[in-house]
């Protein structure tokens, strides 16, 4: 502890810094509005105990290089795009960047991570919970009736769920942890799935089966064989409606199978146009209508697919790049699996591969890296672990990296 830590204005200040930081986790699970207030007012309080603190700097991170070329790309192809100012204001999502930077200097003291789990837990049960009582009383979305959430579409919040489930899931099934921790974090990962399955959403559904895949390889490898058993027997044994939910996932003649098969087309005739820097970052919506298959009868603004969507509108350099920060932040994550971790932080560690595992995968049929609510999930998730590194990496050795079944 420095000086500076001593003054009684400093330590206020990191106070109150640290109970918005805990107001923009709190609220990450159910509303985009009141999260990006209070990540505005955290920054401000951060930025000024930053500079009154040394300490507190998170330092440089593996993101900050690849972040800055691809935002760099992406400020080049703005410039070059038909509408500039359409493609500057898509760059908006950027600034959520910054959650890394907080979490990694805010929560880099265990006790402060623990809090920060604590507070997704219970925010998180929450929104589960209301996501599952709103579907019972009706108040679903379209012929399925799938729940939204507290958000404004089931897609953002299967999003969501996926990332949650990923952490309680690992903290579930990891050794070691306390008996209450792990009572909490069973029934939050009961609601969550609950949840999951009532937004009917393929791509998080699919998400999260990869997830926990990956998840079980990290903490209980011998266990995957009796998993895949009880994944098969549920979806023979599913109530009827989904199990046809889950038949459209392998059928090529189903409507929205249909329509990112054209999306795919036509993405690929928009890149060729563009190879290089693409069309810049605006909506896709005019631009696809061009290049549309003759079969298409559906326009989208995006298309569906993270890689796809950067290759259109970033061209080679910018998926290039895209693919270079996605790998930066598996990094930040993977690596904490060679430290000797105590359970409750190789639980994070091990859930948070299998979140952004399936943020992948999910990402693989939605633009979710332009979703505001599920990247600033993804973003605290990797935060976190670029905190547990900033403590844990300097004061205690690496370990051999070990996937041996517990």
């Amino acid at each position: 502890m420095n000086a500076a830590e001593y003054h009684p204005a400093v330590a206020r200040l990191r106070k109150a810094t640290l109970i918005f930081f805990g107001i923009v986790v709190f609220t990450s699970t159910f509303s985009i509005a009141a999260n990006q207030i209070s990540l505005g007012i955290t920054v401000l309080f951060w930025t000024a105990l930053c500079v009154l603190d040394q300490s507190c700097r998170p330092g440089r991170l593996l993101l900050a290089l690849p972040l800055a070329v691809f935002i760099l790309v992406s400020i080049i192809s703005s410039f070059l795009s038909g509408d500039p100012a359409a493609a500057f204001g898509n760059l908006k999502n950027y600034l959520l960047f910054v959650i890394v930077w907080l979490a990694a200097s805010l929560a880099a003291d265990g006790s402060v991570r623990s809090k920060v789990y604590g507070v997704l837990l219970v925010s998180g049960t929450g929104s589960a919970v209301y996501g599952v009582v709103i579907y019972f009383l009706g108040m679903g979305r379209g012929s399925l009736e799938r729940t939204p959430g507290s958000f404004s579409n089931e897609m953002t919040f299967g999003g969501i769920m996926m990332l949650l489930l990923s952490l309680y899931l690992a903290v579930s099934i990891t050794g070691g942890i306390p008996r209450r921790l792990r009572v909490f974090s069973m029934f939050a990962a009961a609601a969550a799935s609950a949840a999951l399955l009532l937004t009917q959403t393929r791509s998080s559904w699919l998400a999260m089966f990869v997830s926990g895949i990956v998840i079980l390889v990290v903490l209980r490898r011998r266990w995957i064989p009796v998993c895949l058993v009880v994944v098969a027997a549920w979806v023979m044994l599913a109530p009827g409606a989904y199990r046809d939910r889950i038949a459209t996932i392998w059928d090529y003649q189903f409507r929205t199978n249909v329509q990112r098969v054209n999306l795919v087309k036509g993405g690929i005739s928009i890149f060729r146009k563009h190879p290089v820097i693409g069309t810049g970052p605006v909506d896709l919506g005019d631009i696809y209508r061009e290049h549309m298959p003759p079969e298409a009868v559906h326009v989208h603004g995006h298309m569906h697919n993270i890689f796809l969507h950067v290759a259109v509108t970033l061209g080679t350099v910018g998926l290039a790049a895209f693919v270079w920060l996605l790998a930066a932040i598996f990094r930040i994550v993977g690596r904490n699996l060679r430290l000797d971790l105590p359970p409750p932080e190789r639980a994070l560690t091990a859930g948070s591969i299998g979140a952004m595992t399936g943020f992948i995968v999910n990402g693989m049929f939605d633009w979710n890296f332009g979703d505001a609510e599920v990247l600033t999930m993804m973003l605290i998730i990797v935060g976190l672990n670029a905190a547990v590194y900033r403590e844990r990496g300097a004061g205690l050795s690496a370990a051999p990296l070990d996937l041996r079944s517990q």
